[in-house]
């Protein structure tokens, strides 16, 4: 009879202190949601407003962006280029990657690069220091990397590139080690990229080929299309490019 009393009553304490606890882990998310939020906003803007940024431009895509054409989120994504270009013997470019669904960051890599060699043939070194990852449950995985990237102009319409990147973790356990050989050819209004690369992680080669068409002066359509022949796996994204 008491316990019939009294067990209402705990269900009902019970209950509401639940609801308590999911309501306080809802705060927490929206809270650190809007916090990378906040930040991901202010280094876009002090990208495109520092007086030695020379490039910006938003994409909203139906994927997106990695080094490692395998890795390429095909859940739709907002990328961001800002940078100072590639004009003085020192570069410096940041590339960031925010979900859509969930307005939650995805990843930032800030990289510094270094001219070497700048003639028709062109010889850059770089340091990615950091990249950044962000899961959906707000872990941070931050990896150092370097790069080396080769270039010869052909033409007016056609040059060829090499890229060597090597990266390992700082919080984690991944290294990998990436090459990649492009072929980029311009006519008119469209430019096509075609890549081979080679990752030393699971054996994985592929086929990736980008695509974009120039509408305007500030406005590019972009497709993405990716085939790791290693595993068989095909993905590709489009995209639309606002140039600031």
């Amino acid at each position: 009879m008491i316990a019939s009393l009294f067990l209402p009553h705990f269900i009902s304490i019970m209950a509401k202190t639940l609801k308590l606890a999911k309501m306080k882990a809802l705060i927490k998310t929206l809270t650190l949601k809007i916090y990378y939020l906040i930040t991901f906003i202010i280094l876009f803007f002090i990208g495109i407003s520092n007086v030695n940024a020379q490039y910006a431009n938003a994409e909203i895509s139906s994927g997106g962006f990695s080094f490692v054409p395998a890795f390429t989120d095909t859940n739709p994504n907002l990328i961001i280029h800002a940078g100072t270009g590639n004009k003085g013997l020192i570069s410096a470019h940041m590339i960031g990657n925010i979900r859509l669904s969930s307005m939650n960051p995805r990843g930032f890599i800030f990289i510094t690069r270094a001219k070497i060699i700048n003639k028709k043939f062109k010889l850059t070194a770089g340091i990615h220091l950091p990249a950044i990852q962000i899961d959906e449950d707000f872990h941070v995985d931050t990896f150092f990397a370097q790069e080396l990237i080769a270039s010869y102009k052909l033409s007016d319409h056609w040059s060829l590139s090499s890229m060597y990147l090597h990266g390992k973790g700082r919080n984690n356990d991944l290294e990998i080690n990436l090459m990649t050989f492009n072929a980029q050819f311009s006519h008119k209004r469209f430019l096509f990229l075609t890549q081979l690369y080679i990752l030393d992680l699971d054996h994985t080669y592929g086929l990736a080929e980008n695509i974009t068409y120039k509408l305007t002066k500030k406005l590019d359509i972009r497709g993405f299309a990716n085939s790791t022949i290693s595993n068989r796996d095909f993905k590709w994204t489009i995209g639309l490019l606002r140039h600031f």
